[in-house]
């Protein structure tokens, strides 16, 4: 029997994705594929084995693009292609001429155009000329290990059909292949790009890579890295492939759980990316349970800036690599490969770092009632003060704007922002307060932290009671406001009604003692979760007491002010009922809305259109709920029912989902959904 024919795959590193796909579809119509990284032995030669993989093949398939053309390595392979007197079928996945030494080997060779994607669209005519020419080799190649043979239809066009879509190269006279020059190449080639050259690691780990899905230049990186530890040995967990279901959310936090290390690729438009934030937390978590398991290796995409919360808590403190265009394609894999091979993850350092609120000068900033009572509880120098209001409702906003103004009035302010601590920070009551001592410190240019006057013998709230009133209120003039966001973060915490309880017992001091230390201090706690779920003797609880306001959506009329200062993208009254609808003032989306308006050209039939798909506008938000979700049965089965028509069965569920942001009402019996898109992305994925 004759040899297995091949069909031998050139690419650019940078073509990967179109090459892979190629790849598969010829495979599955049993022609045999030869392509790199995948069918080089592990500790050969790469030099060699792309020798031997063009010799031993009857064809080679050219994935034709810019970067082809300036790849030398897919030139030589060409090179040696002809000089083998192999046929070589170009694939022109870019709308590009080929160039320079690739211009003379092309001359008169017919090309198959794909540039309009979807690119398996284009694939039927290849597969046809490529099962042509392995019948005249000799026997049909067998399928890949693994892939399920798939007869080739009959319905596809001939050669002859082939040969008229692509017609010759006008300026240049037709040259049969023969004709190629047969000159041997050097020893030494390599393919595609960065990767090809990379040495196989000695000890393998498990990758996870983290990104923001169809954003550039992060999706050339993403690739680039995946290719590379591949090339390298190592396993690589990518979630673009995986389908979208109930099953989906847990999978990803088990393959973050058991990667060795995970990759996040940080960019600006990465930063916005809820699901990656999301990512991040779970794998920072699982870091501290399983004692530095993943360890985090951060890649920034042309970035150096200042990361806002929960990200610079998570990053802040890591050495991370940073790319600034395919030049740094090579030494980014270089160093990240030697990151691998690193023992210890570098800690995370802790800093003041103001982040999550929208900038104070944003002219699209709508002020409610709440920011009103806010600035004017401060002014009273009320004892306690009390923010509620469900995820993403402008919480974090408002209290940057009231604080901001307090600082205008003379008044010193301390934000502890929760997202600041880590897991270790929060691991005990003595790790949190020494937390929040430090951050009071940093931002007050103290000389004095906790450790150093923190006594043992002593409870955990005393030596902290004793630091913020001897380092802070007796050794400055003044009012004192100790600011506190994502307070939720201490609700289940084993010490959480210890903690409350000391802030509950200052408000009990300053209306005892008038003169006192305390009737200087303003506690300002902004939470999302019902506090009394958590805390079961109310007397220890500053949540009943002091002044309390709660942030609600946008109404019509906010909207509708909204749209006046975004300059009237939505010009009907029509139009802006079904953009209420869509979003029904949810602040995030309702501002996010507008800015596709306005700076993406949408129309709102496109925005109605796509506004609950998977890779819509807002598909990322969408999924970090469906992800959240599939995190937690119990909460999982509920949504189902409210899909289905059917009440939440209980007060707790009622009370956490309205608190996460993806309900609303005033008890079980009345919840909906807080907007329209949130019912048909989760109906469609949960029915």
């Amino acid at each position: 029997m004759p040899p297995e024919q091949t069909v031998f795959i050139s690419h650019s590193s940078r073509d990967a994705e179109a090459a892979n796909l190629v790849c598969r579809a010829l495979e599955q119509n049993r022609i045999r594929c030869w392509i790199a990284p995948r069918d080089i032995p592990g500790g050969d030669s790469w030099d060699d084995a792309i020798i031997k993989g063009i010799d031993s093949s009857c064809a080679m398939v050219l994935i034709f693009s810019s970067h082809a053309n300036e790849s030398p390595h897919v030139k030589k392979e060409v090179h040696r292609a002809f000089s083998m007197k192999k046929m070589v079928i170009p694939l022109r996945v870019e709308n590009v001429e080929p160039g320079g030494a690739l211009e003379y080997i092309l001359i008169g060779v017919h090309w198959l155009d794909a540039i309009e994607p979807p690119l398996d669209s284009h694939l039927d005519p290849l597969i046809d000329r490529m099962a042509e020419i392995v019948r005249a080799s000799g026997e049909r190649a067998s399928p890949a290990p693994g892939s399920a043979p798939v007869p080739v239809p009959v319905s596809r066009p001939q050669l002859s059909e082939f040969a008229a879509a692509s017609p010759p190269r006008a300026q240049a006279p037709t040259r049969p292949v023969a004709e190629a020059p047969v000159t041997a190449t050097p020893g030494a080639v390599k393919q595609g790009g960065p990767e090809e050259s990379i040495r196989r690691a000695e000890k393998t780990f498990r990758v996870a890579l983290l990104y923001r899905r169809n954003v550039q230049p992060d999706d050339h990186v993403v690739s680039l890295v995946e290719s590379g530890l591949r090339a390298a040995g190592h396993t690589v967990f990518i979630d673009r492939h995986m389908r979208i279901g109930e099953e989906w959310g847990k999978e990803i936090e088990r393959k973050i759980r058991d990667s060795d290390a995970v990759v996040p690729i940080i960019s600006p438009a990465s930063l916005q990316s809820e699901m990656l934030e999301g990512e991040l937390k779970i794998a920072s978590e699982w870091a501290v349970e399983q004692f530095g398991k993943p360890r985090i290796l951060p890649v920034r995409v042309n970035f150096e800036g200042a990361l806002q919360e929960p990200f610079h808590s998570i990053l802040g403190g890591l050495q991370y690599h940073l790319w600034r265009n395919p030049s740094d394609d090579a030494e980014l894999l270089r160093h990240l490969l030697d990151s691998l091979e690193a023992k210890e993850q570098p800690k995370v350092i802790l800093t003041e770092m103001p982040g999550g609120a929208a900038p104070l000068e944003d002219p699209y900033y709508i002020v409610q009632p709440a920011d009103r009572e806010f600035h004017a509880a401060l002014e009273r120098q009320d004892s306690i003060v009390l923010v509620k209001g469900a995820r993403q409702m402008g919480k974090t906003s408002l209290l940057a704007r009231g604080l901001q103004q307090a600082r205008q009035a003379g008044k010193t302010v301390v934000l502890f922002d929760l997202q600041k601590l880590n897991q270790a920070n929060l691991a005990d009551i003595e790790g949190l307060y020494k937390g929040l001592g430090g951050l009071a410190a940093d931002q007050l240019d103290l000389e004095v932290y906790p450790e150093d006057v923190w006594r043992p013998g002593r409870a955990p709230s005393v030596n902290f009671e004793r630091y913020i009133r001897k380092e802070i209120l007796e050794k400055r003039d003044g009012h004192l406001i100790l600011a506190m966001d994502e307070v939720d973060r201490l609700f289940a915490c084993p010490y959480a009604s210890e903690v409350f309880g000391l802030f509950r017992s200052w408000h009990n001091e300053r209306a005892s003692d008038p003169s006192g230390p305390w009737r200087r201090l303003t506690l300002a706690i902004v939470y999302a979760t019902e506090a009394h779920l958590f805390i079961t003797d109310q007397n220890q609880s500053p949540f009943n007491v002091g002044t309390r306001m709660e942030l609600h959506d946008f109404g019509i009329s906010q909207v509708e002010e909204l749209n006046r200062r975004f300059k009237e993208p939505i010009h009907s009254a029509e139009d802006l009922k079904r953009f209420y609808a869509l979003f029904n003032g949810q602040p995030y989306l309702t501002r996010r809305g507008f800015y596709d308006l306005t700076t993406q050209g949408k129309s709102m039939d496109e925005l109605v259109a796509f506004a609950d798909a998977d890779e819509g506008p807002y598909g990322d938000h969408l999924r970090r709920i469906l992800f959240l979700l599939t995190r937690d049965k119990e909460l999982l089965e509920v949504v189902r029912g409210l899909v289905h028509g059917q009440r939440i069965p209980d007060p707790t569920s009622f009370y956490r989902l309205r608190s996460g942001g993806l309900i609303v009402g005033t008890s079980a019996q009345d919840a909906t959904f807080r907007c329209g898109i949130y019912q048909t992305y989760l109906a469609r994925h949960l029915a």
